[in-house]
């Protein structure tokens, strides 16, 4: 299972805040492969709770898979967020999380 784990930034709120622009309106979440260890990752959504009490935000989940597998994951991760939204770890949203999807991109270094 993929997960965050206890790695949670204690500065993310701090750094967050520092955000001025008017045109800001997004906070991208990019998720690679499989998704359904998601509605598990509590510290997560209350580091996005946290963020949304210093400014709102519209929360997008991109979803970066093979190319042949794009209407699967994002059924997959349609399904996760569905999880997520019953569960109430989004209700400080505004509006429901949006799910994007891409191909995989290979990184080189």
């Amino acid at each position: 299972m993929a997960s965050l784990g206890d790695h949670r930034p204690p500065v993310v709120p701090e750094v967050f805040s520092t955000i001025t622009s008017p045109v800001f309106s997004e906070v991208v979440v990019v998720l690679v492969g499989h998704v359904v260890w998601l509605p598990l990752e509590n510290k997560l959504f209350k580091t996005l709770r946290t963020m949304r009490k210093v400014r709102p935000f519209k929360l997008v989940f991109l979803l970066e898979v093979p190319g042949s597998h794009q209407g699967e994951g994002r059924r997959e991760l349609a399904e996760a967020l569905d999880t997520v939204n019953a569960s109430g770890l989004v209700d400080f949203l505004d509006s429901p999380p949006i799910i994007r999807t891409t191909r995989l991109r290979r990184w080189t270094f």
